[in-house]
């Protein structure tokens, strides 16, 4: 039984990431973003907290850059 709640809840968490994926990842900046930072966590092992930091960071210089570009 408890092999089965194991599948269910992986089942679970993934459809979840694929949700959250659909709605965070809306257009090329993010796409990058998102590439980038998995990269990052799978083949360098970063911490995830650094990731968020350089993520905020990036959006936030994004912002900025679009912002300006807009004017």
């Amino acid at each position: 039984m408890l092999d089965g709640v194991n599948v269910a809840s992986l089942a679970l968490m993934a459809a979840v990431t694929i949700s959250l994926a659909r709605a965070a990842i809306v257009d090329v900046p993010t796409a990058a973003l998102a590439l980038l930072a998995a990269v990052l966590l799978l083949l360098l092992r970063i911490n995830s907290a650094w990731l968020v930091l350089g993520g905020g960071g990036a959006g936030i210089a994004c912002s900025y850059l679009l912002g300006q570009a807009a004017r």
